[in-house]
C-alpha cells in the first residue's frame, strides 16, 4: 500500500516547555477540558481516527533525541510511523476550525510533498516517505539549523496559498495575557 492510501494520523505536538506561560499549556482550562483533550477532539472532528500525542511524559510519544524542539518531534514520528501520512498541528492553536482541518486533508489527501497553508509552519502535513525520513534525520543530526523552515527547503515544502484559514486560527497561545484573549475568542467560535 503506497503512503497515499494509507489512512492519515492525526499529531498533536504537546511537548514544549511552556517557559513563558508558566505552566503546562496542555493542562489548561478550555471549554469544561484541558487544552490537549480540546485539541484531540478537533482532529477527531476532523475525521481523523488515530491520533498521536507527542509528549515527553509517560503514556505519550516521547522524542527520541531530546532538546530539538518540533523537529525532535517530527523525526520520533518519522521513526515510529514510516509511510504513514501526518496532519500536525500544535497544542497551542485552539481557534483552528474543525472545517479547516477537513479543508487542509483534502488539500494534501494525495501528495508527498510536505505543505503547510503558508502564514505559518502548523498545520504542517507530512508524508513520512523514505526521503522525507533522511531529510529528518539529516536535519536532526546538522545542529546549525533545527526549524521546521529549514527542514522544509530541504524537502521542497510547498505552501498552500488557496487554502483560507481565518486569521485567527493562526494565533497561538504562549503567555498567560494571550491565553485569556484567546479563551474570548473561543468561546465566540464555539456560540457561532
Amino acid at each position: 500500500m503506497s503512503t497515499a492510501n494509507k489512512p492519515l494520523i492525526g499529531v498533536l505536538l504537546a511537548g514544549g516547555l511552556s517557559s513563558r506561560m508558566g505552566q503546562d499549556k496542555a493542562s489548561l482550562a478550555i471549554a469544561g477540558t484541558t487544552l490537549l483533550e480540546f485539541m484531540r477532539a478537533k482532529l477527531q472532528q476532523a475525521g481523523i481516527d488515530e491520533v498521536v500525542i507527542c509528549r515527553n511524559a509517560p503514556g505519550y510519544l516521547n522524542d527520541s533525541i531530546p532538546q530539538l524542539g518540533p523537529l525532535g518531534a517530527l523525526y520520533t514520528l518519522s521513526q515510529h510511523y514510516p509511510e504513514r501520512r501526518a496532519l500536525i498541528i500544535p497544542v497551542d492553536m485552539p481557534l483552528l476550525r474543525v472545517a479547516s482541518l477537513k479543508a487542509f486533508a483534502a488539500a494534501t489527501r494525495d501528495s508527498n510533498l510536505p505543505a503547510t497553508s503558508g502564514h505559518q509552519m502548523f498545520p504542517l502535513y507530512l508524508a513520512f516517505t523514505p526521503a522525507v525520513i533522511e531529510a529528518l534525520h539529516q536535519r536532526t543530526h546538522q545542529l546549525d539549523d533545527l526549524s521546521i523552515a529549514a527542514f522544509l527547503r530541504d524537502t521542497g515544502g510547498r505552501q498552500l496559498s488557496d487554502l483560507e484559514l481565518h486569521d485567527d486560527e493562526y494565533l497561538n497561545a504562549n503567555t498567560p495575557q494571550q491565553w485569556q484573549a484567546i479563551l474570548s475568542k473561543v468561546t465566540t467560535q464555539l456560540s457561532e
